[in-house]
C-alpha cells in the first residue's frame, strides 16, 4: 500500500494481524522500509517467530528493539514489539 498510495512517511506502523505478523513484515518493499520510523507488532511466537521478525527488523536498519510481556498474558506467547 506503501507505493500504491505513494507515502511518503510513515510514522508508525502497526501490526496486530493474529499469527501472520511475519508474512507482513516480509511483503514490504526493501525500498519501503527506510520511510518507516517507528513498528509495533503484536507477536504470537510461534516457531520462533519472535526472533526472526526482531532479526529481519535489524536487517531493516532498526537499531532499537524492544520486547515486552503483558502480565496478564503470561499464560499465553504473545508479546509486544518496538522497533525504531
Amino acid at each position: 500500500m506503501i507505493p500504491e498510495y505513494q507515502i511518503e512517511q510513515v510514522d508508525l506502523l502497526k501490526v496486530d494481524v493474529e499469527k501472520s505478523e511475519l508474512d507482513v513484515l516480509l511483503g514490504i518493499e526493501t525500498e519501503d522500509w527506510k520511510k518507516i520510523k517507528l513498528v509495533f507488532v503484536e507477536v504470537h511466537d510461534l516457531d520462533d517467530r519472535l526472533d526472526k521478525i526482531s532479526n529481519s527488523l535489524k536487517d531493516q536498519g532498526f537499531a532499537n528493539i524492544k520486547v515486552e510481556k503483558e502480565a496478564i498474558l503470561n499464560r499465553y506467547n504473545i508479546f509486544s514489539l518496538y522497533a525504531w
